[in-house]
C-alpha cells in the first residue's frame, strides 16, 4: 500500500470492494466517532502508515519528533504501544492473526523478532498475503517468507513500483511511474516478472501513482495526481487490460489521494484552501460525486483511508487546521 510522511500524516492505503450493475445508497454517510492520536501518545504525533487489521479495527503507526520510540495505536480501545523507533518510510502490515509487522529496511514482529530485508533501505511498496510478503524497493521486487525471512523470489521491474496488490487469479497488481509512459499497471507471476504489456494508466509524464485497490472481479482502480504541483487528482479503472473510466477530481491539494472503493464508489477525501475537508464519495463509472461526509469545518491534512475487517466503517487520517492549532486525528465513518 504508500508514501510521504508529512508533520501529521503519511500516505498508507487500502481497501477492497465488489462489483454491482445497480446504485446503492453508500453506506459511509457520518463520523462515528474520533481517535485523538497525540492524546493517545502524550505528544504530536506523526504518522507512518495505517493499517487495515483482518481480526479487528485498524492500527497506526505513529512516530514523534525525537522520540527514541514510535507506537502503535489501535484505534479501537486507544491504547499505544511502544515500538523501537521506525525509519521514513517504513510501512504497517497486520497478519491474519492480528500480528502487527513494521517494514522498514528489517521486518520488525511487535515485540517479537527482527529479521534482515534484502532491499538496502525501507520499501517503496508492500503487500502481505498470508506468509508471504512482497515487496519492491524502487524497480526491485521482492517475495520473502515472513516467518524466516528467506528470499523466495526477486525479479527488477521496468520502472519504479510504488504500490502491489493482490489480484483474484493469483498474481499480483503493481502500479510503477515511468519516466517516459507516466503511470503504468503491470501484471505480475509468481517469480514477480511482468506478464504481458503494460497499461498505461496515466498518460502526464509529470504524475504521481497514490493508490492501488483491485476488486474480486479483477477491476483494477488507481488514484494518481496529475501535474507537478499535486493539486489534481485523477481515478482511474482498468478491466480486462483497458482503461475503462477516468474520473478527473479537483480539491486534492492538502490530501495524500488515498483510496477506498466500494462497489462501484471509489472514497477519496478532498481538501483545499478553497475546499472544505470532506470524505467524497465518486460513482467510478461516471465520475460524479455521489456523496460526502464533512469532516472539517473548513480546511485539512489528510492522508491514508482504510476499511474495516467487516467493511462497515473507514477509517481517514488527518488533521483540522483551526484556531487551536492541528490535532492528528482517525475519523471513524460509517
Amino acid at each position: 500500500m504508500s508514501r510521504t510522511a508529512a508533520t501529521v500524516l503519511a500516505v498508507l492505503l487500502a481497501a477492497a470492494c465488489t462489483g454491482r450493475d445497480d446504485p446503492a445508497p453508500p453506506p459511509y454517510r457520518t463520523v462515528l466517532a474520533t481517535v485523538d492520536l497525540d492524546a493517545a501518545v502524550g505528544t504530536d504525533v506523526v504518522v507512518h502508515d495505517l493499517a487495515p487489521s483482518p481480526v479487528g479495527p485498524p492500527m497506526a503507526l505513529v512516530g514523534a519528533a525525537g522520540a527514541p520510540q514510535s507506537w502503535l495505536v489501535d484505534l479501537d480501545d486507544r491504547a499505544a504501544t511502544a515500538v523501537p523507533a521506525v525509519e521514513p518510510g517504513s510501512e504497517l502490515v497486520i497478519s491474519d492473526d492480528g500480528t502487527p509487522l513494521v517494514v522498514g529496511a528489517a521486518l520488525t514482529r511487535a515485540g517479537g523478532d527482527v529479521l534482515p530485508l534484502p532491499l538496502g533501505g525501507p520499501p517503496t511498496a508492500v503487500l502481505l498475503v498470508g506468509e508471504t510478503l512482497h515487496l519492491a524497493r524502487e524497480t526491485r521486487l521482492v517475495t520473502v517468507d515472513v516467518g524466516t525471512g528467506a528470499v523466495r523470489a526477486t525479479a527488477d521491474a521496468p520502472a519504479p513500483v510504488t504500490h502491489l496488490a493482490p489480484a483474484p487469479d493469483g498474481g499480483l497488481s503493481a502500479l510503477a511511474d515511468s519516466p517516459d509512459d507516466g503511470v503504468v499497471l503491470l501484471r505480475l507471476g509468481p517469480d514477480l516478472r511482468v506478464v504481458g504489456d503494460p497499461v498505461v494508466v496515466v498518460p502526464e509524464r509529470v504524475s504521481t501513482p497514490t493508490a492501488l485497490q483491485v476488486t474480486a472481479d479483477g477491476t483494477v482502480v488507481v488514484a494518481a495526481y496529475v501535474g507537478a504541483a499535486q493539486e489534481d487528482g485523477r481515478l482511474v479503472t482498468v478491466a480486462d487490460g483497458r482503461v475503462r473510466t477516468v474520473a478527473d477530481l479537483t480539491g486534492t491539494d492538502d490530501t495524500a489521494l488515498d483510496l477506498a472503493v466500494d462497489g462501484r464508489a471509489g472514497y477519496v477525501v478532498l481538501s483545499a484552501s478553497y475546499q472544505p475537508a470532506e470524505l467524497t464519495a465518486v460513482d467510478l463509472d461516471t465520475g460524479e460525486r455521489t456523496a460526502v461526509v464533512g469532516l472539517c469545518g473548513g480546511a485539512g491534512a489528510f492522508g491514508a483511508i482504510v476499511r474495516s475487517a467487516d467493511g462497515s466503517t473507514l477509517t481517514v487520517i488527518g488533521s483540522c487546521i483551526d484556531a487551536e492549532g492541528p490535532t492528528t486525528t482517525a475519523f471513524v465513518v460509517g
